[in-house]
């Protein structure tokens, strides 16, 4: 708890599924024809005996009679499973984080094919059920509209859980989320975005009637893309409160460069909409298990430019995908904590830029000019009136910052400094003129 409170998980968003898929979790013994998979680390395996069938009954959030589902079956409340959902909103609410709902699971009631055919080892949610399309748009939308309301306000005894962005799906442009099989349109998505945009309207129509308070600060949005090139192009569409989409590359200035094109044209087309980066890090194939880059400074440089740099160009909303390393032995690298919950390099970055930005709720923020390509730089100033600049030097040589404050240089009362994996995050002197050392993220407060 101690090392996620310092990260800025307090106040933060977590970005919870609705439903739950799995990668590298509940792995089957075997796909649909037969074929033995591969299971590792022993903890993905599903549990013995289990099936498909299982795991999808086990995640779906809208339960299957067998029957086609009809609007009228989207009313009744015995036919919604929200366990799960209540249960990941619990846990990111006593962190003291920002639930950010992820609707990215087709109920095999509502899907438009029920027979599960699993092609794929690490994926047990590819089954052609969980990752296809409706059967009937409209009725997916009421079935999500009832599912919120019983989530948000409350049901069956159960209150209501707070959390205001819901994002409809997650990569569809990967077969992993979105099947083709069932793409019957002239374009690869069509039948994805007929989904999408009937279930905005429905959600904008019920938001605008419902008498709720809850329910009216809901903030709905597409799509988690794969490709900031897609998500480029759906800020015309309507309505539309927000776009997310995700980057991973090893370079951090080609994730700003993308949030830069995405956010010109949002600026151009819809520039109430939030901009949201859902998913982000470096290159997953390199360093998904690597031991040796999560011991580095490297994560938390990357990630520091990303967000400082990022909220210059627009971005609202910053997710990484891995919390902590969920399995022991290396298998997952990634997150801002070992396996036993012990703070890693990144986790520093975090712990800075939470410094830097708070909640961000009461946060003034300033436009910094002259950072060089191999920098990044974010100045804010709180509801208090201290301001914190940071610094990130991802050159092999120190360089030097000067601030002016109203137009003079002042000596900070406070400077952090991390340059070292190890060291962690140390004190350095305050200086006027900041020095920068290479590879490193600085902190300065006034």
């Amino acid at each position: 708890m101690a090392t996620a409170a310092e990260a800025g998980i307090a106040g933060a968003d977590w970005r919870v599924g609705l439903g739950r898929w799995e990668a590298a979790t509940q792995i089957l013994p075997a796909l649909t024809d037969g074929t033995p998979c591969a299971i590792a680390p022993p903890e993905a395996a599903a549990p013995p005996g289990a099936t498909d069938l299982d795991l999808i009954a086990a995640r779906d959030w809208f339960t299957d009679d067998g029957e086609p589902v009809t609007l009228a079956d989207t009313q009744d409340d015995s036919r919604y499973a929200l366990a799960y959902a209540r249960s990941a909103l619990d846990q990111a609410l006593a962190f003291g984080a920002k639930p950010f709902l992820s609707v990215d699971l087709m109920p095999r009631a509502l899907a438009v094919n029920r027979t599960p055919l699993r092609d794929d080892c690490l994926w047990s949610f590819r089954n052609r059920v969980s990752n296809v399309r409706p059967a009937d748009p409209a009725v997916f939308a009421a079935a999500l509209i009832g599912a919120l309301e019983r989530l948000r306000v409350g049901s069956g005894g159960e209150p209501g859980r707070a959390f205001t962005h819901v994002e409809i799906w997650n990569e569809p442009e990967l077969p992993y989320f979105w099947d083709r099989s069932f793409e019957d349109g002239d374009e690869p998505l069509d039948r994805f975005f007929e989904m999408a945009l009937t279930t905005l309207a429905a959600l904008d129509a019920w938001r605008a009637a419902s008498p709720h308070p809850e329910i009216q600060a809901l903030r709905f949005g597409l799509a988690g893309f794969a490709s900031y090139e897609v998500a480029q192009r759906v800020f015309a569409l309507a309505p539309l409160d927000f776009v997310s989409f995700h980057a991973y590359a090893d370079d951090p200035g080609e994730i700003v460069r993308q949030i830069l094109l995405v956010s010109l044209v949002r600026s151009q087309v819809r520039p109430d909409a939030e901009l949201v980066l859902s998913e982000w890090g470096p290159d997953l194939a390199a360093h998904a298990s690597d031991p040796a880059y999560a011991a580095s400074i490297e994560p938390a440089l990357h990630a520091a430019t990303v967000i400082a740099s990022g909220a210059t160009f627009g971005l609202a909303r910053s997710h990484r995908a891995i919390l902590h390393d969920f399995y022991p032995g290396g298998a997952v690298t990634l997150g801002l904590a070992d396996h036993a919950g012990a703070p890693k390099p990144l986790q520093r970055a975090y712990a800075l830029l939470a410094r830097t930005i708070g909640d961000g709720t009461t946060l003034a923020r300033f436009r910094v000019v002259g950072i060089p390509e191999d920098g990044a730089a974010l100045v804010t100033r709180d509801a208090a009136g201290k301001l914190r600049a940071l610094f990130v030097n991802l050159g092999h040589h120190k360089r030097k910052a000067k601030l002016a404050i109203d137009g003079a240089k002042r000596l900070p009362s406070a400077v952090l400094v991390f340059d070292d994996a190890a060291a962690g995050i140390v004190s350095a002197k305050p200086r006027k003129t900041l020095v920068l050392p290479p590879r490193s993220i600085v902190v300065a407060e006034y």
